[in-house]
């Protein structure tokens, strides 16, 4: 793959994950709290999940900026491979084998979970794509004939 796709890919794959962070942060988990049967509180569980997708988002920013400097293959496909597991383990983390959400389906923590599993899609893809075209010199080669 040409120096300007994979720059293109590196940036997408940064502004999907950086997105995923924000949504998580802004639109987060409920507001709410948990009684507890000793008269304290806590935040529910919805609201553990967004922050661990925060850093996960962040960390996957930070590895798909870091994919602009990679030259060779193996280091391509090492941010790909990364990238790849960033939005999986986002995604994991809304459902109850991660973290999880509310119990109710009508807490707004589920349309945010929506939105996370949308942008982790996207950010897989872009790591297929990415793991698939690392070699650099793919540009180079001649062009098949139909």
């Amino acid at each position: 793959m040409g120096k300007s796709a994979w720059m293109v890919l590196c940036v997408v794959g940064a502004a999907v994950m950086a997105a995923m962070a924000v949504v998580s942060t802004v639109m987060g988990g409920c507001e709410g709290m948990l009684d507890l049967a000793s008269g304290g509180s806590v935040p529910m569980k919805c609201h553990w999940t967004f922050m661990a997708d925060t850093f996960v988002g962040i960390l996957g920013a930070v590895i798909g900026l870091l994919g602009l400097t990679c030259k060779e293959q193996t280091g391509r496909r090492a941010i790909a491979f990364v990238l790849i597991v960033c939005a999986v383990v986002a995604i994991v983390l809304t459902t109850p084998s991660g973290i999880g959400l509310c119990g109710m389906e009508d807490m707004h923590c589920h349309g945010t979970a929506h939105i996370v599993w949308a942008l982790g899609g996207i950010a897989i893809v872009v790591g297929i794509v990415q793991a698939l075209k690392a070699k650099p010199t793919d540009a180079n080669l001649p062009k098949m004939k139909l």
